[in-house]
């Protein structure tokens, strides 16, 4: 499993150092007035439309424009996701279509409440699937509809904004990303006081706490990737 570090602004562009895997926003790129995407030593970088954050604030991010971004950064980006329609499945799908036309290949989205028809359509043409819609969802429903989609329509998933362990542990996406990082960074919010009532943490730089939430995904990770691999965990089988 990969885990992509969200969230990345302008301030915590030093804090990345070199072999993590980002995703940025081009909604948020485009505000902070970026016709690029930030430069630096990145294993993997997934480009997000932003179409979410966009929505929640009343705006519209422009296909044609978002294609034109990617089109001109392609040489930098792994993947890039679909121009969603949030709450209007067909549209997204017409958006899926528009950026095939002009020869690219995006990461369709399948969101939380949406008809599981549209799940089957999406994997039988596509070889990841991005799962959104969860963040505002509480825990019981996100793994109930989890329960569904990864139980009846197995593929490989990449989930946004999960930041839940137990959700991470109990299901074999293919990746995730979150800002939970920010938290520890920004914070620091790790519980590291001594005896004598010191907290070491608040002597680390952004870099070396993030560093430490780097060590504990990779690990997690390697901890994930032996526990699939055994015959009849949840993650054993992938395919159709």
């Amino acid at each position: 499993m990969k885990v992509y570090f969200a969230g990345i602004d302008g301030n915590l562009l030093d804090t990345v150092f070199g072999g993590a895997n980002v995703l940025f926003s081009y909604a948020s790129l485009k505000r902070a007035g970026r016709d690029s995407v930030p430069n630096g030593d990145f294993t993997s970088v997934m480009l997000d439309s932003g179409a979410f954050s966009a929505f929640r604030s009343g705006k519209q991010v422009n296909i044609v424009q978002y294609c034109e971004f990617v089109e001109r950064n392609c040489q930098h980006i792994d993947l890039y996701v679909n121009l969603d329609v949030i709450g209007d499945a067909e549209a997204s799908m017409s958006n899926l279509r528009l950026m095939q036309a002009r020869g690219l290949s995006p990461v369709p989205v399948f969101h939380y409440g949406e008809d599981f028809d549209v799940l089957q359509r999406l994997r039988s043409d596509w070889p990841l699937v991005g799962l959104g819609g969860m963040v505002p969802r509480s825990r019981p429903r996100m793994r109930e509809w989890l329960s569904v989609v990864f139980d009846r329509y197995p593929h490989d998933y990449h989930g946004f904004g999960i930041g839940d362990v137990s959700l991470i542990t109990d299901f074999p996406f293919h990746s995730i990303d979150n800002t939970t990082w920010k938290r520890i960074v920004q914070g620091p919010v790790l519980k590291t006081k001594t005896n004598s009532g010191v907290n070491w943490a608040e002597h680390l730089t952004r870099k070396e706490l993030f560093a430490i939430s780097r060590k504990f995904y990779e690990r997690l990770c390697v901890s994930l990737s032996d526990r699939q691999a055994c015959p009849g965990s949840h993650g054993a089988a992938t395919g159709d």
